[in-house]
Formats: C-alpha cells, structure tokens, sequence
C-alpha cells in the first residue's frame, strides 16, 4: 500500500491533472457504494436509530399510495406541473384518413366514421387532399385509409382494402335554368351536358349511356356556363349540387331531375390496418341495421337550407 501510495505521489507530481482525476472516480465510486448498501441492504427495515437524515425503505400499503397520490403536496404540485397522475387520461389510439378536398359528400362518411371509430376507441384525424393525391397516399401507406369511395378500387389500388358495409351513397342529379322542363332519365339529357372532369361516377354514368360530355374544370364553372345559357344541363353528384346551387352567385340554376343513377360508397384501409377490418365492419354493420347511417344522412341534408328560403324572414 505504501508502494502504491508513493507511486501516486509521483505521478501526482508529474501529472497533477490525471492523479486527482483518478482519485475522485475512487472517492466517488465509494460514496455511491456506501449509499447503495445504506438503502438497499434491508428495505424491510426502517433506518438505523437516530439517524433521521435517511427515510425508511419500507415499502407502502395500496391505500398509503391513494392517500399521498391525493394529498395536499401533490395538490399543490397540479399548479406547476398540470394535472395529478391520478386524474390523467391515456390517449386513445388515432386513426388517419385522407379523403378528396371540397367533396362534400364525404362530410357524411366522416360523420358516420367517427361514430363507428369512436365505439372502438378510436380518434378520428381526416386528412383532406387533391382527389387523385389522396388516393395514392391512401394506398401508399401514408395515411391510415380512405374515407370513402365507389366498389372495386382494390383492383388499381391493391394496398387498400374496403369495408363491407357501405357507409354512404352518392346520387348523381341533373341541373338546368329554373325556367327548363324537369328530366325524369339519364337517357333524355341528348345536349352535350357539362361534367366536371375528375367526377369518375359522372364519368361512367354518361359514358355507359354514350352521352357526350363536355367537360369542365369544376363546379363553379358548370354553374356559370348554365346560369348564360351556355350549355343546357350539367351533371352533378346531389350533394354538392345541393351546397354549391346555395352558395353560388348565379341565382337561376336548379336541380331539375330526381336521382338519375345511384352509388354505394365504401370505407378503405391500409393493409397494415386489416386487424380493424372485422370489428369496423361489424359496428358498421350494426349503425345500418339500427338506422343510424340512414338518420346521420338525414339530418345532413335537413341542415342545408333550401335555396328557395334564402333570405326569409321565417
């Protein structure tokens, strides 16, 4: 020991920085040892007699716990530090759709989705983008799914794989001046209507029926070529007819048809998501047979007032 205490000295001298260096990981190294054997060595039992600078190990009954978690100490602490342990909620897992922007009837499917994902315990996130950009996300993994769209896209988009039970329904109408006869057939529109390009269900319909469309780029300008006698009719999904002829400038356009060609709308999921196929379908299934899918839809429409009662005092 003596030899060692010497060598030290010497190096102490000759690298002072280094020696201390080594000597306080040894001092450290000591106190952590004495502390741990001090606390740990009987934690059953309580510290020695007298000595009341070190609490006692002993472990704490479930009711202790309770008592402090809501004691005034902790109380106190919500102040600086928020809410208590004892009142905090975990968050629910999130679901993240995307679904096309400014296609308002996808405002009832996400009504419909949030009921059902909140039965499972789900948050509901909708991400709205391009149409075309929110398909391919979907079906790329950066999103959770599709809110909803027409059957069969399984076929160009294999990652995502639908629900069985429709959610949703899109009903394609046809709109006019207000002073044009009403329509009662697809087969009777014979004078190149306009369709918006991108609307594949208007799409297939005119082009099943060998209907020549013309096509514009959206809505607003649908209801602009009509409302200047430009082109006679257009063809529109219902629900976006019924929002846009409501918050359009042009005044003396209207729905001229009753339902020309309808359309079941289904719920999409990543494949990574195929464990919340069975569940989802079967509260979905169970919100159709009860009526509650039927009732969300209702009382959508019911909040659209009708262009008629714009500006009444009623």
């Amino acid at each position: 020991m003596k030899t060692v205490f010497l060598g030290r000295s010497k190096a102490a001298i000759v690298l002072p920085r280094s020696f201390f260096r080594e000597w306080l990981i040894v001092f450290l190294y000591a106190g952590i040892s004495v502390f741990t054997t001090v606390t740990m060595a009987d934690p059953g039992r309580e510290a020695a007699e007298g000595d009341d600078g070190l609490a006692s190990t002993q472990y704490r009954s479930t009711d202790e716990f309770e008592v402090l978690l809501d004691g005034p100490a902790l109380r106190d602490s919500n102040k600086r530090f928020g809410q208590a342990l004892s009142g905090s909620v975990l968050p629910r897992p999130t679901i993240h759709l995307a679904a096309p922007e400014k296609a308002f009837v996808q405002d009832i499917s996400i009504k419909v989705l949030r009921k059902a994902y909140d039965k499972l315990g789900y948050e509901l996130v909708v991400h709205e983008l391009p149409n075309l950009r929110s398909l391919m996300s979907a079906n790329n993994g950066k999103y959770d799914g599709e809110v909803s769209r027409v059957a069969n896209l399984s076929s160009i988009y294999p990652n995502l794989h639908p629900i069985p039970t429709a959610i949703n329904v899109v009903n394609v109408v046809a709109l006019a001046q207000k002073n044009s006869a009403n329509i009662q057939r697809v087969e009777n529109i014979r004078d190149n209507p306009l369709c918006v390009r991108g609307n594949v269900i208007v799409e297939t319909l005119v082009s099943a029926h060998r209907i020549e469309c013309i096509f514009v780029v959206n809505i607003s300008q649908a209801l602009a070529m009509v409302s200047r006698g430009r082109a006679k009719y257009t063809l529109l999904p219902e629900t976006n007819a019924k929002i846009s002829v409501l918050h359009s400038p042009v005044s003396n356009v209207r729905i001229v048809s009753p339902v020309l060609h309808s359309e079941p709308l289904y719920h999409y999921l990543h494949k990574k998501n195929l464990s919340l196929v069975e569940p989802l379908d079967k509260v979905l299934s169970e919100m159709r047979s009860s009526g509650i899918i039927d009732q969300i839809r209702s009382e959508y429409f019911d909040s659209i007032p009708s262009p008629d009662r714009m500006g009444s005092d009623d």
